[in-house]
């Protein structure tokens, strides 16, 4: 299969120039930016500062702390603890199946960059072009097309994204590196070739002993599957009315995810925790930014998105037929 990976870079920069001609501007203030969604809400934005992609870190790890032990958001937090706790046992069988799987697909394979000034840049094969699009350069690379884009056209809804995108970036590698240090858990690569299988724990390794091996301490949780949930949070958020993001981009995390278990990059149960910690670390940078109005009536009661439904009936071959058409 011959790859122009240049073309996969260029679609990933262009991708944010796609959603914003998919939506629509509604007003434009002298300080802020108002945009109505199709269910009426409207979203209202300032024009960000340079900084704010940065001063809010701490914050954004802060309030993913606080979040796990909310009441209100022990369900998740108890998902995400329970489907790593409930994987674990099986981490060996499912990394193998999926090395299986994966082999004839040619994902199997150690992952490969072409270095461009001593930076792994462009990926060499299927398998790392996969892998590609957690690694950090993925929202570097969007932020830069929603940052050029929101320039030219004065679009702070752009510029608040492409700042968004930055900070999860950064606050994702920030929470990923104190849990990794926390959980100590050998990687599949490390495991298997110190023959552990389902790799070992070493709780709190020594700042030395990780930076030196480590393979041997950094799988959970899985920093590119943290950092790619955050970036699609982040856009979804902004980008409510783009309905094939969320599908499209749900499926390609799946598609990640089974190729970082298929190169030993992964075990299964490093996703749970690192799916529901870019989640609200991207949730809580894109809400902080946007204004949000629910469209109301008269009494003051939410006005729902209604469904709209025409029914047809038609003969066919001597069947009386009956459809439904749903409009939302």
């Amino acid at each position: 299969m011959n790859i122009n990976y240049n073309n996969i870079i260029k679609t990933i920069t262009i991708l944010s120039f796609v959603l914003l001609s998919s939506t629509n501007y509604a007003q434009q203030l002298e300080d802020s930016q108002t945009f109505e969604m199709k269910d009426g809400t409207t979203f209202t934005y300032t024009k960000p500062k340079f900084f704010d992609m940065f001063r809010y870190i701490p914050n954004d790890v802060y309030e993913f702390g606080k979040y796990t032990v909310q009441k209100e958001n022990l369900l998740y937090t108890g998902m995400a603890v329970g489907g790593t706790l409930a994987l674990i046992p099986f981490d060996q069988k499912l990394l193998d199946n999926a090395q299986e799987l994966g082999e004839p697909l040619g994902l199997a394979e150690d992952v490969s960059y072409t270095r461009l000034l001593g930076i792994e840049v462009l990926p060499k094969d299927i398998n790392g072009t996969i892998y590609y699009i957690g690694n950090g350069l993925t929202p570097i690379l969007l932020s830069g097309g929603f940052y050029i884009s929101g320039k030219i056209n004065n679009d702070y809804r752009a510029l608040n994204t492409s700042s968004e995108l930055i900070e999860v970036l950064l606050s994702s590698g920030v929470s990923t590196q104190i849990i990794k240090r926390i959980t100590g858990r050998q990687s599949p690569s490390a495991a298997i070739e110190s023959g552990n299988p389902g790799g070992h724990w070493t709780p709190f390794p020594s700042f030395k002993a990780y930076q030196t091996n480590t393979p041997n301490y950094d799988a959970m949780p899985s920093g590119h599957m943290t950092t790619y949930i955050a970036t699609l949070t982040v856009i979804a958020t902004n980008y409510p009315d783009v309905k094939w993001l969320k599908p499209v981009g749900y499926t390609i995390a799946g598609v990640m995810a089974f190729q970082m278990m298929s190169s030993r990059v992964h075990w299964a149960s490093d996703y749970p925790f690192a799916i529901l910690m870019g989640y609200v670390i991207g949730k809580n940078a894109a809400n902080r930014r946007i204004k949000k109005e629910v469209k109301r009536d008269v009494t003051g009661e939410i006005i729902e998105p209604r469904f709209k439904t025409n029914f047809t009936f038609s003969s066919h071959s001597g069947y009386n037929m009956a459809g439904v058409v749903i409009t939302f």
